[in-house]
């Protein structure tokens, strides 16, 4: 076993109940992770499937996350989604909240609520894998494997831990949450990237060109989902879709 995996972790952590999952939102930092989480192919009996899995991660895709954790400030990402089993997972829940603010706002927590905050230990053993995150995660493998001397290898993460059963009932079960996640997972749509990308140097031109220019303001643009016009538009020139289209054209 990799020595790294196998050594004991102790994770700050939150125990949370939804439907009849019980999860645990922790924090790893990048490199923990990246050597201790694997990709989804422990769903599968069939390794041709897990196969399929990885080959699909191990495109251009990565090698823009792994840039985007090398070169940004600002980087970011929100929680990935991380099944275990095997080893021995081990939940501490604190027993006392004592606050050092010279108030009493924490005085009346109910039971639940303390309970819910702890620690979570990992002795080394557990099998862990991706099932929502897992272009994130081939990012953070490729960026810490090839760039650790940028620093952010110690960057923490968010990660919510589900238990997964290694029987076929088990199985079943992790494989339809696998699919729920990503499944209703929507990418950004062409209006949200118009207006709020910070990246994306045509929609920062379009906002400039409607924010700062007399020919686009007012009602010269319809900002409307959608790249047509609407009928009883009579009034704007085009559509906020078509004119961010043609930037990137020119």
């Amino acid at each position: 076993m990799n020595q790294e995996k196998s050594k004991k972790l102790v994770l700050p952590a939150l125990r949370g109940i939804m439907g009849d999952w019980v999860y645990y939102s922790c924090l790893f930092d990048l490199r923990e992770l990246s050597t201790r989480v694997d990709y989804a192919r422990e769903i599968h009996t069939n390794t041709s499937l897990s196969d399929m899995i990885q080959r699909r991660l191990e495109t251009q895709r990565s090698a823009l996350i792994s840039e985007y954790l090398c070169t940004q400030n600002e980087r970011f990402f929100n929680s990935l989604v991380v099944a275990t089993y095997d080893g021995q997972p081990n939940w501490h829940a604190v027993s006392s909240v004592q606050s050092t603010a010279n108030n009493n706002e924490i005085q009346d927590l109910s039971e639940s609520t303390i309970a819910s905050v702890g620690f979570l230990t990992l002795n080394g053993d557990e099998k862990l894998f991706a099932l929502d995150g897992q272009h994130r995660l081939a990012g953070i493998k490729k960026a810490v494997t090839e760039h650790d001397n940028h620093g952010f290898g110690d960057d923490e993460v968010s990660v919510i831990l589900v238990a997964h059963r290694d029987t076929e009932a088990g199985l079943e079960r992790t494989r339809r949450l696998f699919t729920t996640l990503n499944k209703n997972a929507k990418p950004v749509s062409k209006a949200d990237t118009i207006a709020l990308d910070e990246d994306d140097v045509m929609a920062i031109c379009v906002r400039r060109l409607i924010e700062e220019t007399e020919l686009f303001s007012g009602d010269r643009i319809a900002f409307v989902p959608t790249n047509t016009m609407p009928k009883g538009n009579t009034s704007s020139l085009t559509t906020i879709g078509n004119l961010y289209d043609e930037q990137t054209t020119l």
